[in-house]
C-alpha cells in the first residue's frame, strides 16, 4: 500500500482529536474533511505528511440570537435556510443527501417533508413554484457548533439566520 505511514498518521490524529463540539471528521472514498474552529488543531494535519491539505476559512456571521423555551431543547442550535429562488437545480438533492448521510443534522419537520416530496416526485414536477423558492420557514437544528463551518461552506448562499436555543433561565 502507497502512504501506509501517512494514511496511519491520520488515522492516529483522527483518533486523538475526537472531540465532541470541537471537530467533526467527514471521510468520503479517498478524501477527509475536517470541520473545526480550532485553527491551531487544523495546522497540525501539515504535520502528518499527507498527500494534500487544503484549508479554507469560512467567515460566519454572528447569531441573530437565543431562542429561549421553556423545557431544554433536544439541541444547541438552528439555522433556518433563506426564502429565496432556487438558481442551481441540484440543491434541493445536495441538502437531501447530506441531511441524509449526517445524524448531526435535524430537519424541521417542513423541511424534511419539502426534502422528502422532492425526491419522490419526477423529475418534470421539481419545476413547480413549491421547488423553485426555499421557505424561510424550513430549519435544520445541531449541536456541534464546528457544524455551523461546514453548512455555511456547502450552502452559505443559501442560509439565514442562526440562533443558539436553550432553557429558558427560571425567574427570580
Amino acid at each position: 500500500m502507497e502512504n501506509i505511514n501517512e494514511l496511519t498518521n491520520f488515522i492516529n490524529w483522527r483518533n486523538s482529536n475526537k472531540k465532541p463540539g470541537v471537530i467533526t471528521f467527514r471521510i468520503e472514498a479517498d478524501t477527509a474533511s475536517i470541520y473545526s474552529n480550532d485553527l491551531e488543531l487544523l495546522l497540525t494535519l501539515k504535520e502528518l505528511g499527507l498527500v494534500t491539505v487544503k484549508m479554507t476559512e469560512v467567515q460566519v456571521e454572528q447569531f441573530a440570537g437565543t431562542k429561549y423555551y421553556v423545557n431544554k431543547p433536544k439541541h444547541n442550535y438552528r439555522i433556518y435556510l433563506k426564502t429565496a429562488y432556487i438558481e442551481d437545480k441540484t440543491f434541493v438533492k445536495d441538502l437531501y443527501d447530506t441531511v441524509k448521510k449526517s445524524k448531526e443534522l435535524v430537519p424541521s419537520n417542513a423541511l424534511k417533508d419539502w426534502l422528502n416530496e422532492y425526491v419522490r416526485r419526477p423529475i418534470a414536477s421539481h419545476n413547480s413554484w413549491s421547488y423553485r423558492y426555499t421557505s424561510g420557514t424550513h430549519s435544520i437544528d445541531y449541536d456541534n457548533e464546528s457544524t455551523l463551518s461546514y453548512l455555511v461552506l456547502m450552502y452559505g448562499h443559501m442560509l439565514g439566520k442562526r440562533y443558539k436555543l436553550e432553557k429558558r433561565p427560571d425567574p427570580v
